[in-house]
């Protein structure tokens, strides 16, 4: 049996149809990568208890989804066929917070997912199948240059939490000098002296080895604590909306946010 060309061309032109047709769309999350604050629900700020925002990291290379909802830990991951979200098939850890109302809501939007929207402003919506924006999401934090912590840095939020220091007490100050790679400042009460490690296993990666204080006692003892506890914790560093920067600790919380201290 033989074909002409008209049969031929039009057999080919189905079969890349088809291909198109069952291709992944990886165009409807091109270009997020990272992680992304979830700053709206069905048209609603979302306020926290904790201070910790919700938020979605897209690890697009390995098709991997994860994040923070405002008690658990959330996974998931992209669909290869429809390029979208597979938030149907997500599991989460299963712990149990005072504020478990913001995490119900953050669960519901994720559920009605269909599509995503990306704004002019660099916002991005979660629609639902009516094309109704059921979350927005905001940039977490950009990456930043080690050499940019250079100088002092107020600490102005401990794992979400505001510092305010007792009457009389100091408040907490970190100081980097990124050329000698020490850590300088106070916790609240005593001065702080320590190494900084950074770039190892990438280029926002930090941690701060054998950190010392001196050894002077205050009546709020608790503030520095916590400073300390925290600085101990952490893994990587960023840049906030606004200017702060975060330093996360290794489940991706921010376990320090600084402010530029005011020369």
């Amino acid at each position: 049996m033989t074909m002409n060309k008209k049969t031929i061309v039009a057999i080919a032109a189905c079969a890349i149809s088809l291909a198109a047709c069952n291709a992944p769309k990886k165009a409807m999350l091109e270009g997020m990568d990272g992680e992304w604050n979830i700053t709206e629900v069905d048209g609603s700020k979302l306020a926290t208890v904790s201070g910790q925002t919700p938020y979605i990291g897209f690890d697009l290379k390995e098709g991997r989804i994860y994040g923070f909802s405002g008690c658990n830990r959330i996974m998931a991951s992209v669909d290869e066929k429809t390029g979208m979200p597979d938030f149907g098939h997500m599991g989460s850890t299963m712990m149990a917070c005072p504020d478990m109302e913001t995490e119900r809501k953050v669960l519901a939007a994720m559920g009605k997912v269909a599509s995503v929207k990306k704004g002019a402003d660099g916002t991005v919506d979660l629609l639902d199948a009516s094309g109704k924006s059921v979350a927005t999401l905001e940039k977490r934090f950009e990456p930043m240059e080690y050499a940019a912590l250079e100088g002092e840095w107020m600490v102005a939020k401990v794992n979400g939490a505001a510092v305010k220091p007792a009457e009389g007490m100091a408040q907490p100050v970190l100081s980097f000098d990124t050329k000698a790679n020490r850590l300088g400042g106070n916790a609240g009460c005593n001065r702080v002296m320590g190494n900084i490690e950074q770039g190892k296993p990438g280029p926002l990666s930090i941690s701060f080895g054998q950190v010392a204080t001196t050894r002077m006692a205050c009546p709020d003892m608790d503030t520095e604590r916590n400073v300390l506890a925290a600085l101990s914790d952490v893994k990587t560093f960023g840049q906030l909306p606004g200017g702060n920067v975060a330093l996360f600790n290794g489940s991706g919380m921010i376990a320090i946010e600084l402010e530029k201290a005011q020369k």
